[in-house]
């Protein structure tokens, strides 16, 4: 059995599309646990209308946010596996019975994604307005060390609804972290990849709903960029500090600055350095690594380790202490790249302008009496041109 878990909040435009289209899937032993997270408008009367019988809807009194909605969830599943639904995102039908029929035939596979579609608001594809967004999803598959490599340089690039991870896999790692508000599902992809290896389905089972409304996007403010750069942060330290010993060697050995680090003191400032050195730039905390260092300094032999094994002096660490902890992510860069966002929507509607232009014109030269006279002509070429 399959658990679905849908969490909403104020969605009465979008909550019927994507449950019908769950309540739909060709793959039929599922069970939808619907989290309603205080929603103030219509979208509890509307889930009180459907009579599903695999429909369990949870009504909680006030807005919580997704993560604590999702944590109670995840407490009420029954199945082997568990899928994580949007209330704005819609499935194809065959979306379940395909991921799980993988899952099933690669026991090893501790969860699988899927490509996507990109529809707008009013359910249109919009693949050719946001390449970049299309760019980000597309995703070849890879093995676990290079998954991690590619989230600690670059970030998320995995779709949340398209996701089913096997419940044997969150009881080891747990739900989602409460304090993330916009990493969340980030930071529970690193922690799956860190037990077993995933994959992409490389069709597209899910339309994935994005559009250029200001709330939709980002709604890029100074305090979500800078709760973004925070969480980012402290899932960078989690990972690189958390990781076993012969785990942080397996994934990380190709960063580390002696590839030959082995030991436990060795693996400890490869955590220093990585935190420091390695990563999205704005991940790159001096006050994280020193905080490494000022404790790997306290396993004994740590000084002969820094100078034979890396070739660094003390002095090289007071040196390098006297530079800034952290990058000052300042307005001036956050009201660049809103300029940069509204740059990019002046272009996107440019094209949409031209796109319709374009198939006016189109249309008036096949409704044109030029065009239905010389389509006998056009034939006769055809079946040159075939011969």
């Amino acid at each position: 059995m399959v658990s679905v878990i849908l969490c909403t909040y104020n969605r009465e435009k979008t909550i019927c599309e994507a449950v019908d289209s769950i309540l739909a899937q060709t793959y039929r032993d599922f069970e939808l646990l619907i989290v309603d997270d205080g929603s103030t408008d219509g979208t509890r009367a509307l889930l009180e209308e459907y009579r599903d019988e695999r429909m369990k809807c949870i009504y909680l009194p006030e807005n919580s946010y997704y993560c604590y909605a999702a944590n109670i969830g995840i407490e009420q599943v029954s199945g082997k596996y568990v899928a994580f639904a949007t209330s704005d995102d819609v499935w194809m039908p065959e979306k379940l019975e395909k991921q799980v029929r993988y899952l099933e035939e690669h026991p090893k596979c501790g969860a699988v994604f899927s490509k996507v579609a990109l529809i707008g608001k009013e359910g249109e594809r919009v693949e050719k307005e946001y390449p970049e967004i299309m760019k980000m999803f597309e995703q070849d598959n890879r093995s676990r060390t290079e998954w991690m490599h590619r989230f600690l340089e670059e970030g998320n690039c995995l779709s949340h609804p398209a996701s089913i991870v096997r419940k044997s896999i969150l009881d080891n790692i747990g739900g989602y972290n409460l304090l993330y508000a916009q990493l969340a599902d980030f930071d529970l992809w690193v922690r799956i990849v860190i037990e077993s290896e995933i994959y992409i389905h490389p069709e597209r089972l899910v339309k994935y709903r994005w559009y250029s409304e200001k709330g939709q996007i980002s709604g890029l403010t100074e305090e979500k960029w800078m709760r973004m750069v925070h969480e980012f942060t402290m899932i960078k330290r989690n990972l690189l500090e958390n990781l076993e010993d012969e785990k942080f060697k397996e994934f990380f050995q190709e960063m580390f600055r002696n590839p030959e680090s082995s030991t436990h003191v060795e693996l400890e400032f490869e955590r220093a350095f990585l935190m420091m050195e390695k990563g999205i730039d704005f991940t790159r905390i001096n006050l994280l690594g020193f905080q490494k260092i000022e404790e790997a300094l306290r396993i004994p032999g740590a000084m002969k380790v820094l100078k034979k094994h890396f070739g660094m002096r003390i002095q090289d660490l007071y040196k390098q202490n006297g530079q800034k902890w952290y990058l000052d992510v300042s307005k001036e860069q956050l009201q660049n790249l809103e300029e940069q966002l509204e740059y990019l929507e002046e272009e996107r509607r440019n094209l949409q302008i031209a796109i319709v232009q374009c198939e006016k014109e189109y249309n008036g030269i096949l409704q044109s009496t030029c065009w239905k006279i010389t389509k006998p002509l056009r034939a006769v070429l055809d079946i040159i041109k075939g011969k």
